[in-house]
């Protein structure tokens, strides 16, 4: 896509254009960056997600299954929430905290769809996890250099999102040398992500952002964990702030690789249809009612990430209930608890998930969803009885 008169921008994104051939030298043009970095991280999580499901098998063979494409993808999935909430932390750093949602229909990628500032374009999709959609397509979005034989982007293009995120780390500094402390007088730092981060397989952390260094760090962290820090650099630090000698990890860029030329197995892939959307399951009702409760709870899993951003953890204390520490561990819950094991569901029939919006009502959403359940139910008895997704949607909070 193309910078800022491009009228096929998700509308919220209109209303934050960019202009990638002018410097950042004001506040407004380093938010609109940060606005539209937080849409590209949200792009990767379905798509990854998706390629993800449609994999039956964990490796080569139940003797020897290596780390495999499931658990790479898996590891990749959860680093991109992180970047996805240090983006936002960044944001609300910024005193621009509340100008953004993640549970809004105009932020939600759609698929198929064009990169954002992409050159040459590149076209997204959810599909099926094979080694075309991993080289041609996820290879391609974390890609650290452009390719050589490109011909140079337009003006109003990035050729690669470490070049969005190296304009944003310019624009930073420009700022903070020309407003000091000014620039970070509206910060909230106790509703920044902080805690609630657990990834077996990757690294990081989330990061309190309150000034320049701090702001630089949790930048390094993303650009890092993705796209590394060269082409050939094989690994970057598991900690990327806090770097130690032999702990390290491989980038996005180079896990893909090594699943697109076979290194780790992608196994048996169940036959996805590619870029699936709610119409396509209309004659099947069962199905239909599994996809709109993925959907809702999708949503749901966004909204509750607003959520949390807009509580405040200052007041939390060892051994006392607390709001936010409720909702944190329940975020997590539902999605590895329910949108994994509705996805899954989907996917064994096999059915792709379609990552659509859906409202959700003002008021009374947890009930909304286990009505959803209880629907899908109807045809698939195995989301009830103990320890459940039905169970799991009676534990969560009503926000």
């Amino acid at each position: 896509m193309t910078g800022q008169a491009d009228v096929s921008l998700p509308a919220v994104l209109r209303t934050h254009p960019v202009d990638p051939t002018e410097p950042i030298e004001t506040l407004e043009q380093l938010l609109n960056h940060l606005h539209q970095a937080a849409y590209l991280e949200m792009s990767t999580i379905p798509m990854y997600l998706y390629a993800g499901f449609s994999i039956e098998t964990r490796g080569y063979s139940q003797w020897d299954p290596g780390v495999g494409a499931s658990r790479l993808i898996r590891s990749i999935v959860v680093e991109e929430m992180l970047h996805l909430t240090l983006v936002r932390n960044l944001l609300v750093a910024l005193g621009d905290g509340g100008n953004v949602t993640f549970y809004d229909q105009g932020f939600l990628p759609q698929y198929p769809s064009l990169m954002l500032h992409r050159w040459p374009p590149l076209e997204l999709h959810l599909g099926q996890c094979t080694t075309d959609q991993v080289r041609d397509v996820f290879m391609e979005f974390e890609r650290p250099k452009p390719n050589p034989w490109d011909t140079p982007p337009p003006e109003g293009w990035y050729a690669t999102i470490g070049e969005l995120y190296r304009a944003v780390e310019d624009g930073l500094r420009r700022l903070d040398q020309n407003l000091g402390p000014k620039l970070w007088a509206n910060n909230q730092p106790d509703v920044q992500y902080v805690a609630a981060y657990w990834n077996k397989d990757g690294g990081g952390e989330p990061l309190l952002v309150h000034d320049l260094q701090s702001a630089l760090d949790a930048l390094k962290t993303i650009v890092e964990q993705g796209e590394g820090m060269e082409p050939g650099t094989p690994s970057v630090p598991i900690d990327p702030v806090h770097p130690k000698a032999g702990l390290d990890e491989l980038p996005h860029y180079t896990k893909f690789q090594r699943i697109a030329e076979g290194i780790e197995g992608i196994g048996t892939v169940r036959a996805l249809p590619t870029d699936p959307h709610a119409p396509d399951y209309a004659s099947d009702p069962g199905l239909a009612a599994l996809n709109s409760f993925f959907n809702a709870v999708y949503c749901y899993v966004l909204h509750m990430l607003d959520v949390i951003f807009r509580t405040s953890w200052k007041d939390l204390k060892a051994g006392e209930s607390n709001l936010r520490y409720h909702l944190e561990r329940s975020f997590i819950s539902v999605m590895q608890g329910v949108l994994v094991t509705l996805a899954e569901t989907m996917a064994a029939l096999p059915a792709g998930p379609t990552f659509e919006y859906r409202s959700l009502p003002e008021q009374g959403k947890k009930a909304h969803l286990i009505e959803l359940c209880d629907k899908a139910m109807a045809s698939f008895p195995q989301l009830g009885g103990d320890n459940s997704v039905r169970w799991l949607l009676g534990k969560l909070p009503d926000v």
